[in-house]
């Protein structure tokens, strides 16, 4: 092989380590998006209930000196019911913050591979059968 087509090849075979950086980078994105999007979906819900029960609680403390008694029972259930909603979202939301890996730690972990392999410190190669579809 002459030297133009070794360096034809090591170029190849770096765009096609660039692509495959480029590609794992965007899905991650992708992802970090969707948890962000559900994280304040969850925290925006969560705030409405709870201020929906603040404002039952206001409307039963004044309603609480007027007259009649089914009043009362059907207002503290609506408080309890929107309390729960509201916790329950703020709890969701709290699991999803909590679960949360570092972001884009896939690509952090294969571009540390790919420096320890032109470092010449290369790690023990995937069994063919754990490849993906992409894989080469």
């Amino acid at each position: 092989m002459s030297v133009k087509q070794n360096l034809s090849s090591v170029a190849g075979g770096f765009t096609a380590l660039v692509k495959t950086r480029l590609e794992l980078l965007s899905l991650e994105l992708t992802e970090e998006k969707d948890r962000l999007l559900s994280v304040l979906l969850f925290g925006a819900a969560g705030l409405l209930f709870l201020h929906l029960a603040l404002i039952v609680v206001a409307v039963l403390v004044g309603l609480f000196f007027w007259g009649t008694e089914y009043r009362y029972i059907a207002l503290a259930v609506l408080v309890l019911v929107y309390a729960l909603i509201g916790l329950g979202c703020l709890l969701l939301m709290k699991k999803y913050l909590g679960l949360a890996a570092t972001p884009f730690a896939a690509t952090i972990d294969a571009l540390r591979d790919d420096s320890q392999a032109l470092r010449g410190h290369r790690t023990p190669a995937p069994p063919a059968a754990a490849k993906g579809a992409g894989d080469e």
